[in-house]
């Protein structure tokens, strides 16, 4: 049997020189540096090109084995793959996993690219393009929003609000905006009051960014991203956070997130199969809507979280209430019974005897309650709830049908619990 490793002849190269080990080394650095590359996806791969290569430096001692030596050696390895991860990601999406982008440096990855704190949001951008950051409280101070008393709570609670693409854009100058490489800000929610423990028992309140990005280079369906960025205090990780595997109200909500953009894209993309490709204007109202609802959902969840006690299981086997009738009266209603709430982006179903049934325009349940007819008549009277359209209200209701009639789908009732 030929020896794996044939030395060369003196006085030249053998031509058939070959070692097995070397070629081994190599398969298996290759796979190293797919593994790494894809770990999040297949995005980077696509945004780079097919051939790239490493520079590592591969320090040698033949006298002794210098661990030191193995350790610089991988370091430099990941350095590189890291910085190669980023090239690819931020090639094919037009953006940087965690990061703002700066139109001011034109960079993925700057000094003005991440949050200063676990407590800051980004509000928009500056009319250089500089990302402008934000804590979460001042916002909703400024916002006049109520929700702030969440956070201040005995048992503190998630808050959350959302920005449009104006609100996000709109102060930018077209010089920094309109040649930008970057992939398209279309809307974003912020979030905070997810619990975080920290060292020696002590808990602090985390802040989220959920951007929402659209790349269309040679596209011709959008494909639209979502970039989670927050600045996690040490020694938390937000990725980890997300993969523990432990159900919480911030991993609950960012998956429903995701599914619900991933369903988005898909129909997308399905729609284009047949010809049937949207407007890009279409595209991003579908956006805004899916922002809209995912904002209810974490509401939801955090109604969810304050009633778990004793006495709301109780309420929430007791059949007079008015949640436990929701489906009926959703069945059984007509679609004069539909209203538009205006000032929520929510849908609203009036049942008997003044019950009422606040739903998310994709036919998620978000509570009930009992409202006085006076009540009911002042919301119509002055505008915030709008009778729904004949179509819009029959499409709504054949829509939740179908919801209700899968097997295995959350009834509607189950998420007002």
């Amino acid at each position: 049997m030929a020896s794996d490793e044939q030395n060369s002849a003196p006085g030249g190269a053998n031509p058939r020189y070959r070692s097995r080990a070397a070629e081994s080394i190599h398969r298996r650095l290759v796979g190293l540096v797919k593994s790494l590359l894809t770990r999040k996806g297949q995005e980077t791969l696509d945004g780079l090109p097919n051939e790239i290569e490493l520079n590592l430096r591969i320090p040698v001692r033949l006298d002794r084995n210098e661990i030191a030596d193995s350790r610089n050696f991988a370091q430099s390895l990941l350095a590189q793959v890291e910085s190669l991860r980023i090239q690819g990601e931020t090639e094919a999406l037009g953006h940087r996993s965690g990061h703002a982008a700066c139109y001011w440096c034109n960079a993925a990855v700057c000094e003005h690219s991440m949050p200063p704190d676990h407590h800051s949001v980004l509000i928009g951008w500056s009319p250089t393009g500089v990302p402008l950051w934000k804590n979460l409280t001042s916002v909703l101070i400024v916002d006049k929003d109520a929700q702030i008393d969440f956070l201040y709570g005995e048992k503190p609670g998630p808050v959350i609000t959302w920005r449009s693409e104006g609100d996000l854009l709109d102060n930018i100058l077209p010089e920094y905006l309109n040649d930008s490489l970057f992939a398209h800000p279309v809307g974003a929610l912020l979030a905070g009051g997810f619990a975080l423990p920290m060292p020696y028992g002590d808990t602090d309140l985390l802040s989220v960014t959920a951007l929402i990005l659209e790349s269309r280079t040679g596209r011709s369906v959008p494909k639209y991203s979502l970039n989670l960025i927050s600045n996690t205090p040490p020694p938390h990780h937000l990725a980890t956070l997300l993969g523990s595997g432990t159900s919480s109200i911030l991993t609950n909500w960012i998956s429903s997130l995701r599914s619900s953009l991933n369903n988005l894209q898909q129909e997308l993309m399905g729609l284009a199969s047949k010809g049937k490709r949207s407007s890009l204007q279409a595209s991003r109202e579908l956006i805004v809507e899916l922002l809209i609802e995912s904002r209810s959902y974490l509401e939801t969840l955090r109604r969810r979280s304050e009633r778990r006690t004793k006495h709301a299981q109780q309420r929430t086997e007791d059949p007079n209430r008015p949640t436990s009738a929701a489906i009926s009266d959703l069945l059984s209603c007509d679609y004069k019974d539909l209203f538009h709430d205006r000032k929520e982006s929510t849908v609203v179903i009036r049942g008997r005897q003044g019950r009422i049934h606040i739903f998310t325009a994709n036919g998620r349940h978000i509570t009930s309650a009992i409202y006085s007819n006076d009540a009911i008549q002042t919301r119509i009277a002055r505008g915030r709830w709008k009778s729904m359209e004949e179509n819009k209200g029959c499409a709504f209701l054949e829509h939740v049908s179908k919801i209700l009639a899968k097997p295995g789908e959350d009834s509607s009732a189950n998420d007002a619990s």
